[in-house]
């Protein structure tokens, strides 16, 4: 979010159509200008909404992107369980908030269902549940199998159908029919530890998963065979943010661990492209920004000192990934969530206490 204003302490609502600067790595602060073919030039803030706008008196933990009667529009997964929509192109709310879950929504996908826009979350009720954005209203719910919370969904397209791919604290990685909510096959991962995050892509034709544990290495897994096809390993400790994109057309995934590394890895050969020294990431986002491979880091904030650990300043980092280079950081973001996304059509949706902005490269 860029140039957040803060009064006596606490951060406020950026104006609509201010021009935001991406600070290079190592400015001390100062604005970047233009940088050529670079994804980390400027980006334009179109619209912020307040928090209270959002989520009520809620944190928004995830957020997606999906076309609604033509226009798109942000999904939001909220601390108050509830799960909101805002107008891409203005930042206003749309219809009423959609209820039904018990705790917190910790994860969200959207898909289109029979034609329809549907939005999938999870949540720390221990249930996923799927909702008619157009309705306005929940359609179904997959079988209450977990014992704790789900923290993450992904969707994609298996056989012509879509699927959604659940994590949870029970260990276990699931592969959901979309239309019936019913579990196709086995658990597709079965670990002695939480599964945080989940991420999908297509590899040869076929769609994928990657799933990361709070032990062990990420697993890649052929959704069709329902088995993995191997494993990404290098990180040092916990992986607990996972996106993917395409690079010089194969897929990638992008991870961010506890070890204070963003990796790279080609999800064809399952190694490591590249290693970034960062502070811890909080999230990862990965997407195609003017036909580059992007990826945005939420992070610590870095002092002179160190690393800020109070949970009060985090950044934003964008990361060229056809040269795995920081191209630049957007400016200092008071209490950056974990809730962000890039969107199709290369918009950056992001989430801190100030509220919910969508930026756009410019």
């Amino acid at each position: 979010m860029s140039h957040i204003e803060q009064s006596y302490g606490f951060p406020a609502a950026v104006a609509p159509a201010r021009e935001g600067a991406v600070f290079p790595a190592g400015s001390g602060g100062t604005p970047a200008g233009h940088a050529g073919e670079s994804c980390g030039a400027r980006w334009r803030t179109d619209w912020d909404s307040r928090i209270e706008a959002v989520s009520g008196n809620g944190w928004a933990n995830a957020v997606a992107s999906a076309v609604l009667d033509g226009r798109e529009v942000a999904v939001i997964g909220t601390e108050d369980a509830t799960v909101r929509m805002l107008d891409m192109a203005t930042g206003l709310p749309v219809g009423e908030p959609l209820t039904g879950h018990e705790d917190s929504v910790r994860g969200l996908a959207t898909a289109v269902l029979d034609g329809r826009p549907v939005a999938v979350t999870g949540s720390g009720d221990g249930t996923a549940r799927v909702w008619d954005l157009g309705a306005g209203e929940q359609i179904a719910q997959m079988l209450e199998l977990y014992r704790g919370p789900v923290n993450a969904v992904a969707t994609t397209v298996l056989n012509g159908r879509p699927v959604v791919v659940t994590a949870g604290d029970d260990g276990t990685a699931r592969l959901w029919d979309l239309a019936t909510c019913e579990q196709i096959g086995d658990h597709l991962v079965y670990a002695d530890s939480e599964v945080w995050a989940v991420a999908t892509a297509v590899l040869g034709g076929r769609p994928i998963a990657v799933t990361s544990e709070d032990e062990g290495p990420l697993q890649v897994i052929d959704l069709a065979a329902g088995r993995p096809l191997g494993e990404l390993t290098g990180h040092d400790g916990p992986v607990q943010a996972v996106a993917t994109t395409v690079l010089d057309g194969r897929p990638i995934a992008v991870t961010g661990g506890a070890d204070h590394t963003m990796r790279v890895w080609n999800l064809a050969t399952c190694e490591q492209i590249d290693s970034c020294p960062t502070t811890e990431p909080f999230a990862i986002s990965a997407g195609l920004v003017d036909g580059r491979p992007v990826a945005v880091t939420s992070a610590q904030y870095v002092l002179a000192d160190g690393p800020r650990y109070d949970n009060t300043d985090r950044v934003l980092r964008v990361w060229d990934l056809s040269c795995r280079e920081p191209a630049g950081q957007v400016v200092d973001g008071p209490w950056f969530s974990e809730a962000q996304t890039m969107t199709p059509r290369g918009r950056l949706l992001v989430s801190s206490y100030a509220g919910l902005a969508a930026l756009t490269h410019h």
